[in-house]
């Protein structure tokens, strides 16, 4: 597979050969490929011959589009030279717990299930606490959702058959460079341990507004994915990866690098540098591809991620994170090289949604990993708004743009130029609304300069809790005009120090204008005795200050453990990056001036920091929103005649031809100063439908919707009703049936909705609701009113009585057949299994020792028992006849028997005594 790579003298092949194996030490082993890279001067022909000789297969040039063609075919063959490739061991950085401890923009609506669960996009009703500084909805407002943009995760593969990434996925910017075919989809098994490229797509442009898992960032761009961390990682694959479709790609995404393990040391190979340096030189038509690296997550081994190469490269942008409370999470590594933040979370905080495996939905995404392509989300919406930004651009308006106010860190500090930065966060979280602002004003960076200081060179001891320090005078070049700067950009130190403990070494380098970076902590896990050798710090830190003056290095061995004084050699280089001239318009004009200076304001003096975004382009007097020259958007008048720029207008006011006028007293946001404008109300009034006019009660033939706040209309004929189906009570000419209002039909009719039709009742009925006498609601004159119908007569267990001057049947007790009135004393007929005694119905057989209800016995009669199991007798009423009884009859042997019945008993005539 052919991929473009830079080379201004020759070409680049691999040839494929079989070498495995060798030790490194601390037991790490050393991994060697049958994959070859081979540079040569020379014709592309060459290349097979050479593979020819030597037994070699050719499998293509890397960079095929770029190399010297000489019209002499006689040039003699050379080897300029020749890479065996060994597997990188390379981490996907998500955090885990430690064992060491078509859419509508302006309506934002979407039916996503999980869109309520989005707290780093927007904050959902009744969220406590709920952060949305990145302000993406606010990018979304302005119309730009990534489209025309395509990204691609360089990972582990990503899903491409995912209904939440089908609809946004981009074959041509995907490919498998671990199965070499076209299709990303990752390798499936039962731990899904390759489901990080599809959540790190999802995060970044999963679809809106279709009933799918979630919303991405920008979820109008196109996706893509480069399958290459599922197999045999090499210098070859990452360069293969890292320069595909350089043309039809503009943001590259990588979450993952060299182990965060707190001792490793290592950066890209030959191959893959160059695909970067090609990127930015040649990606996107020459603006230079967008490469978006994810920071590390090596915090709990104490990491620092300037010893990680591909973040400590001036060519991608570094991204760190913050939990949803703008906290330091436990992994986060610092360094000077991070560029900016977005949320993240860890085990115990917020987690991040987005697509799983198997066209799933996760909550189970956090770290670095999360922050990577949740900034190429962001700024896929701000190259929507400016498709003509180079690479430098972005990273301008990202430092820029960056919020430092909502994150909390012990080391803010302000640089020379007046932006605050961070060895943690860069220079703040990233701002997606403030970022397409920028971006759709913006005006090309002057082209960037490159200023390589001569090295110095250090060597001697130094004593252990001190400091090694070496100064160097820096003109930024100012007598070479192609090299000269004076607003700095990028800086890198190429540093060489001998050292017996790599771990126990900080490096600090401060600018002329006072910055320090700390460009290396203390690392206790590294026991290195390699030092380092030509590595590459970068530090972001001195952006915009200028670059002539005193640099000092600071290196501080701090011993972890006993040991001997070791002598410490130290060469060190600056490698200045930026420009000769100012990059930003800071145009004034005083008579067009935002806010009007006094009488001792000095306008000599011109501002050359940065302005605020609200401002136009023709620039600014001072940092805040109060002082641009013109605004970009809309301005706010006050009472004192001051003015301060707005991207929107606040609650109560409305813009009018770019100025914001105040709304009706009762409305919170309207469209005109009128009373009947109001699109929300204040608190304790509700919008009224139709009239847009806000009321503190709602009025007749409205009721109140408190889910909308807003006074809705009841349904016709109803003249007061709780909600849109329920009335209770209606206009004339209509009566109440059930919850609704029906025509009116004279007495003895009923209202028949099909027909439209007035209807006679049934003639048991005085009124009734419909047809059928089950539907009487009174009862003509002869009829009886018997449960919920109309009866010419009770039925059995009914009687009639009168109720506010109206017959109707009542209930009989429960074991009267028939009866003359209420209450068990006035039965005329018993059910089966009574008799009746005295009005009363009585249970017919007792067995002895049962006891008869109580209920079914009239005051006047004694309830009789015996206590002998033998005595069984029918009675069918008992009477009190005296005090004493010592035996009664057992029937069934025609004996008598001693009983504690202390009662007489009778049955009929019958007496037993």
């Amino acid at each position: 597979m052919t991929r473009n790579l830079p080379l201004s003298t020759g070409m680049v092949a691999i040839f494929a050969f079989v070498w495995m194996g060798s030790l490194m030490p601390l037991c790490q082993t050393i991994i060697y490929t049958n994959d070859w890279a081979i540079r040569i001067d020379g014709a592309p022909a060459s290349a097979d011959s050479i593979a020819e000789k030597y037994g070699f297969h050719n499998l293509g040039q890397v960079n095929s589009q770029t190399y010297t063609r000489s019209p002499i075919t006689s040039i003699p063959l050379q080897v300029v030279w020749v890479q065996q490739q060994v597997v990188h061991w390379r981490t996907k950085r998500n955090s885990r717990a430690s064992h060491i401890y078509s859419i509508d923009t302006q309506t934002l609506v979407f039916n996503d299930p999980q869109w309520c669960s989005l707290w780093y996009i927007h904050c959902s009703e009744g969220s406590q606490g709920c952060p949305s500084y990145m302000n993406i909805e606010g990018a979304w407002r302005r119309g730009h959702t990534g489209k025309g943009v395509v990204v691609s995760i360089l990972d582990d593969g990503i899903e491409r058959e995912h209904p939440d990434l089908r609809p946004n996925f981009d074959p041509f910017a995907s490919y498998d460079f671990n199965g070499n075919d076209d299709d990303p989809t990752p390798r499936y098994d039962s731990s899904n341990d390759n489901s990080h490229g599809t959540k790190c797509a999802g995060m970044v442009a999963a679809a809106a507004n279709n009933s799918q898992c979630t919303v991405g960032i920008s979820f109008n761009a196109r996706i893509g994915g480069i399958r290459m961390l599922d197999g045999d990682v090499t210098d070859i694959v990452e360069a293969q990866s890292l320069s595909f479709r350089q043309q039809h790609i503009d943001i590259y995404s990588a979450s993952w690098g060299p182990e965060d393990d707190g001792r490793t040391v290592e950066g890209p190979g030959p191959l893959a540098r160059l695909a970067l340096d090609n990127g930015i030189r040649t990606g996107r038509k020459g603006r230079g591809s967008i490469f978006v690296w994810a920071s590390g997550n090596g915090g709990r081994s104490r990491d620092h991620c300037s010893c990680d190469g591909y973040t400590n490269s001036i060519y991608t942008i570094s991204i760190s994170s913050t939990t949803h409370s703008g906290a330091r999470p436990d992994y986060l590594e610092p360094c000077p090289s991070t560029l900016a933040s977005t949320y993240s979370s860890f085990s115990t905080d917020r987690q991040g949604v987005t697509l799983d495996l198997k066209q799933g939905c996760s909550k189970e995404h956090s770290g670095t990993s999360v922050s990577a392509p949740m900034a190429a989300g962001v700024i896929a919406l701000a190259l929507e708004a400016n498709p003509l930004l180079t690479w430098r651009d972005v990273q301008h308006i990202i430092v820029r743009t960056s919020q430092a106010s909502h994150l909390t860190s012990p080391d803010w500090h302000t640089n020379g130029a007046g932006y605050q930065v961070s060895h943690l966060y860069g220079f703040g979280l990233l701002d997606a609304e403030s970022m397409v602002k920028e971006a759709e004003r913006w005006r090309l960076v002057p082209s960037q300069h490159v200023c390589k200081e001569a090295p110095t060179q250090e060597s001697r001891t130094i004593p252990p809790g001190l400091v090694l320090r070496s100064v160097y005078e820096s003109t930024g070049c100012s007598h070479h005009p192609l090299q000269h700067i004076v607003y700095l950009e990028h800086v890198v130190i190429r540093v060489t120090i001998t050292h017996s403990h790599r771990g126990d070494l900080s490096v600090t380098l401060t600018s002329p204008a006072g910055t320090k970076s700390q460009l290396l902590a203390n690392r206790p896990l590294d026991h290195s005795t390699e030092g380092f050798q030509s590595w590459e710090f970068m530090t972001t830190h001195c952006w915009g200050e200028k670059a002539s003056g005193e640099w000092s290095l600071e290196v501080l061995d701090t011993p972890s453990q006993q040991r001997d004084n070791s002598e410490t050699g130290l060469e060190w280089s600056l490698v200045l990056y930026g420009t000769s001239e100012q990059p930003y318009s800071m145009r004034r004009e005083q008579a067009r001036s935002a806010e009007l200076p006094t009488d001792g304001d000095d306008l000599t003096e011109e501002y050359n920091g940065r302005c605020d975004p609200e401002c136009s382009e023709d620039g600014c007097e001072g940092p805040g929103p109060q002082q641009c020259v013109t605004c970009l958007h809309l301005f706010l008048k006050f009472k004192n005649n001051s003015r301060t720029c707005v991207s929107v207008c606040p609650v109560g006011f409305w813009g009018d031809r770019r100025r914001c006028k105040k709304c009706f007293s009762s409305c919170e946001i309207c469209t005109g100063s009128r009373s009947d404008q109001c699109a929300t109300c204040r608190a304790g009034h509700y919008l009224t439908e139709g009239t847009n006019s806000c009321t503190a009660s709602c009025g007749d033939n409205y009721y109140l919707d408190h889910d909308a706040n807003m006074c809705r209309k009841c349904s016709e004929n109803c003249l007061r009703c709780t909600s849109a189906n329920i009335c209770t009570e209606c206009k004339s000419g209509t009566s109440l049936l059930g919850n609704r209002c029906q025509r009116s039909c004279g007495p003895g009719s009923y209202h028949n909705e099909h027909e439209s039709t007035c209807e006679p009742c049934h003639e048991a009925c005085a009124t009734c609701a419909g047809a059928g006498i089950e539907a009487c609601n009174q009862c003509a004159d002869g009829y009886l009113m018997e449960e919920w119908r109309c009866v010419s007569s009770c039925s059995v267990g009914f009687y009639a009585t009168e109720k506010q001057f109206k017959v109707v049947p009542s209930s009989c007790a429960h074991c009267c057949l028939t009866c003359v009135g209420a209450g068990k004393g006035n039965c005329s007929s018993c059910a089966g299994g009574y008799s009746l005694m005295d009005k009363v119905c009585m249970v017919s057989t007792v067995l002895c020792g049962h006891m008869l209800d109580e209920h079914l016995i009239p005051k006047s009669w004694a309830l009789i028992w015996s206590w002998s199991p033998l005595c069984c007798y029918t009675v069918t009423a008992s009477t009190l006849l005296g005090r004493h009884s010592t035996r009664c009859w057992n029937f069934a042997a025609g004996t008598c028997f001693h009983s504690a019945t202390r009662a007489l008993v009778r049955s009929g005539a019958d007496v037993w005594r």
